[in-house]
C-alpha cells in the first residue's frame, strides 16, 4: 500500500498552492517606493492597511482607489538530469491589480477606516508541455481581504490603531497524468476550493517631532482549511482501477494554509522642504505556512509538509517635493528567499527578490491627487530538482530571467 501511495504521489500534483510571496504592491505609494517607510508614511487612506494608527494623520473624509496590472516572465531551462520528454518551462502573463481604502473622521482623536487588498497569492502558469507539467502545470491561489479599522489619537505623539481581516481565498491547480502505462496522452487532474479565514492587524505610530515618524504593523495569520476531492481526467484505464481500488479516485485533500503572520517596522523623517528620506525592516513567519493531507477512501492519510523558513525584509526610499503640485518618489527593496534551493518546487518557485521603484504624485487640486508608478521585482536565477518516481520523472534544471513589472495608477478624493 505504501508503495502504491508513493506511485500516486508520482501522477498527482504536490498539494502546493502557486503563491509568491508576501505582496507588497497594495497601491501606489508602495509601487514608487518599493515598500520603504511602508508602515510610517501615513499621508493617504492606504494606511488602513499598512499601519492603521496613522488614519489619525487624516483630518478629512479621503478616498483611494487603485488599479494597475502586473507583468510575471520566467523561462525554466533543464539540464541533462531531466528524463522526461518536453519543452522549456516559460509563463509570459498579465495580472490585473486593485485595491481601495476609505477613511473616515469621527471626531479629534478617532478615526474610522476600511480597505479592501489583495496582499497574498499569485497566479503561475507554465507552457502546456513543458518537462515539468506531471508536477505543476498552472495554478492561482489568492487571498483578498476586506479590512474595517479604527484608529485613537492618544496625544501629539502617541497613535494606535486595529483592524479585523476577513479574507475570501480561493485555490486552483491543475497537472498532467502520464498515461504511459496504456500508451495514451497525458490526462489531468484539477483540485478547486473556496473558504474564508480570519485574522487582525494591530498598529502603532510615534511621532516625536513634526518631522520623523516610527511606524509598526503586525498581521496575524490567517488560516485558510481547503477541502477537495480530486477531479481526475482523462485517466488511462490502468491508472482508472488501481486509483479505484485504492480509493484514490473519491479520496479528499485537505490542504491547511496559514497565511505568514508578518511584523514590520518603518521611519520617516523629512530632512527639509525638499526631500524626505525613509526605510523599513520586516518579518514574515513562513516556518508553518502549509501542510497537506491526502485522505484515500478507507485508507491511512499521507500527510506531506513543505520545509520553508521565515523571511526577512528591507527597504529604503526618498521622495522630492518638487513643488506644491509634484512629488517624485524612488526605492528599493530586498526579501530573503523563504526556501531552500533543494526544496524549491515548480508550484513555489520563489527566492530572494530585489525590488526597484519610481514614480510620481500629481496633487491636481486640493480635493484631487493622481499616483503613477512601476516597479521592477527581480529574482533573477534559481535552481529547482524535483524527482517523484519514473512516470512524474526527474525534472532538473535553473530558473532565470525570473521578473515581474508593475505598473499602476491611484485616484485620491478628499471630501
Amino acid at each position: 500500500m505504501r508503495k502504491l501511495l508513493i506511485l500516486f504521489c508520482s501522477l498527482t500534483p504536490a498539494l502546493l498552492p502557486a503563491a509568491g510571496s508576501f505582496v507588497y504592491e497594495n497601491c501606489s505609494a508602495d509601487v514608487r517606493l518599493a515598500s520603504a517607510g511602508w508602515s510610517a508614511r501615513a499621508d493617504d487612506p492606504s494606511t488602513v492597511f499598512t499601519n492603521p494608527a496613522g488614519m489619525t494623520r487624516i483630518d478629512r473624509t479621503t478616498l483611494q482607489v487603485g488599479a494597475g496590472s502586473v507583468f510575471n516572465h520566467f523561462i525554466y531551462d533543464p539540464n541533462q538530469k531531466t528524463n522526461i520528454k518536453g519543452s522549456k518551462g516559460h509563463g509570459n502573463l498579465w495580472l490585473p491589480l486593485g485595491g481601495s481604502y476609505l477613511v473616515y473622521p469621527y471626531s479629534d482623536c478617532i478615526r474610522f477606516g476600511v480597505a479592501s487588498v489583495g496582499y497574498f497569492g499569485s497566479d503561475l502558469r507554465y507552457n502546456h508541455k513543458w518537462v515539468g507539467r506531471y508536477y505543476f502545470q498552472k495554478g492561482v491561489m489568492e487571498g483578498l481581504s476586506l479590512i474595517p479599522a479604527v484608529a485613537y489619537k492618544l496625544n501629539d505623539c502617541w497613535s494606535f490603531g486595529f483592524g479585523l481581516n476577513a479574507m475570501y481565498g480561493f485555490m486552483k491547480q491543475r497537472s498532467a497524468i502520464n498515461n504511459k502505462l496504456d500508451g495514451l496522452k497525458d490526462g489531468y487532474v484539477n483540485i478547486k476550493d473556496y473558504r474564508w479565514g480570519f485574522g487582525y492587524l494591530l498598529g502603532v505610530l510615534y511621532e516625536p517631532t513634526c518631522n520623523t515618524r516610527i511606524g509598526l504593523q503586525y498581521l496575524s495569520h490567517v488560516r485558510l482549511h481547503f477541502r477537495v476531492i480530486p477531479d481526475f481526467n482523462k485517466a488511462g484505464p490502468t491508472l482508472k482501477t488501481l486509483f479505484t481500488e485504492l480509493g484514490i479516485i473519491k479520496g479528499q485533500v485537505d490542504l491547511d494554509v496559514r497565511v505568514p503572520q508578518a511584523l514590520m517596522v518603518s521611519v520617516y523623517h523629512r530632512l527639509n522642504a525638499e526631500f524626505a528620506v525613509m526605510g523599513d525592516v520586516g518579518w514574515q513567519q513562513w516556518h508553518h505556512w502549509q501542510k497537506a493531507i491526502f485522505a484515500p477512501v478507507n485508507t491511512n492519510s499521507v500527510t506531506i509538509t513543505p520545509k520553508y523558513h521565515n523571511g526577512w525584509h528591507g527597504a529604503l526610499g526618498m521622495e522630492w517635493y518638487y513643488n506644491p503640485l509634484w512629488t517624485f518618489s524612488a526605492g528599493i527593496a530586498y526579501d530573503s528567499s523563504v526556501v531552500k534551493s533543494r526544496n524549491r518546487t515548480f508550484s513555489f518557485p520563489v527566492g530572494k527578490q530585489w525590488r526597484f521603484g519610481t514614480g510620481a504624485r500629481f496633487n491636481y487640486s486640493d480635493t484631487l491627487a493622481f499616483d503613477f508608478c512601476t516597479e521592477l521585482q527581480w529574482q533573477g536565477k534559481m535552481f529547482a530538482d524535483q524527482n517523484r518516481g519514473p512516470l512524474a520523472g526527474h525534472v532538473a534544471g535553473h530558473y532565470h530571467d525570473f521578473y515581474a513589472l508593475f505598473l499602476t495608477g491611484d485616484v485620491i478624493w478628499r471630501f
